[in-house]
């Protein structure tokens, strides 16, 4: 997915967002603002809006000196999900149709954005409830589950820390149809989850799970490291979660799903479905 001009705009409301987690001085903000903004003139739109937006985080990080600054909200997002674990899992447990609530549970986790959502306007609680009873804008489920009964691996793309916690749940009911490889950051960035999220929710306990070299936003499959993309090339499914990865992943040559809720105007016309609307997207069967 190619970013647009409208991009520039989210891009700036990121870095200021960013730069009130990573310092409390306002001159450093200021220049992390002007950073930023020297670098949208340069910003190549060919590219995708989760490659364009790794400076505005790196921008943050070197003025700032503060290499993690979404460190606390992670742990607060985590904690809350794991209060709810075992909620999540009697409600897959109890439904008629495991895998689908399962995925409708994933998906109400996406909710927990922080690079995208403010961390008032996050009601977990609602967002299962909300999740578990619509349908996707998008719906490739049938699709996706013929694909499991032949499928030997699946590659897990996680997205957010918290968000996680519905995604374990998830690939616990996966794993009674394929091997799961689930993929995290090598690096922080943004409250995307790294491998101390992973051991925060025992994640590593439910299945294999490993980490990129470096803290990419998504998953710009070119730019990967050869181990992950022969990863990526021998897995029967390759599943994504989030913008980012939506964002990254929707080019891919390979039997690629998506499952994201919709945060802004340019990714939701480019899925076609309405702002606030959750897909679940087959990259080979999506309309381009």
């Amino acid at each position: 997915m190619k970013a647009t001009v409208e991009c520039l705009e989210c891009f700036m409301r990121q870095a200021y967002r960013s730069s009130l987690l990573a310092t409390n001085d306002i001159e450093v903000r200021r220049q992390i603002l002007v950073k930023v903004g020297e670098e949208l003139g340069k910003m190549d739109l060919s590219y995708s809006p989760a490659e364009l937006s790794l400076v505005i985080y790196q921008i943050t990080n070197q003025l700032s000196g503060n290499p993690d600054p979404y460190a606390e909200q992670k742990k607060i997002q985590n904690d809350l999900a794991l209060r709810i674990e075992d909620e999540l899992r009697q409600i897959k447990n109890q439904s008629q149709y495991p895998l689908l609530t399962a995925l409708q549970l994933s998906a109400a986790g996406n909710i927990i954005d922080l690079g995208i959502l403010k961390s008032d306007e996050i009601d977990v609680h609602s967002a299962i409830e909300h999740a578990i009873t619509i349908s996707f804008a998008v719906n490739h489920f049938e699709q996706f589950e013929k694909d499991l009964q032949h499928s030997k691996e699946l590659l897990f793309f996680l997205d957010n820390a918290g968000e996680i916690v519905f995604d374990k749940i998830l690939i616990e009911e996966l794993q009674k149809y394929t091997k799961v490889i689930a993929v995290a950051k090598g690096s922080p960035i943004i409250n995307d989850a790294c491998m101390e999220d992973v051991y925060k929710v025992k994640l590593n306990e439910v299945c294999n799970v490993i980490a990129m070299e470096k803290g990419w936003i998504g998953a710009p499959w070119r730019q990967l490291e050869q181990s992950l993309r022969e990863k990526m090339d021998n897995a029967d499914i390759i599943l994504g979660k989030g913008q980012g990865n939506y964002e990254t992943l929707d080019d891919y040559p390979g039997n690629v799903y998506l499952l994201l809720k919709a945060k802004c105007p340019v990714v939701a016309k480019h899925m076609g479905v309405n702002e606030g609307e959750i897909g679940f997207i087959s990259t080979k069967l999506a309309v381009k």
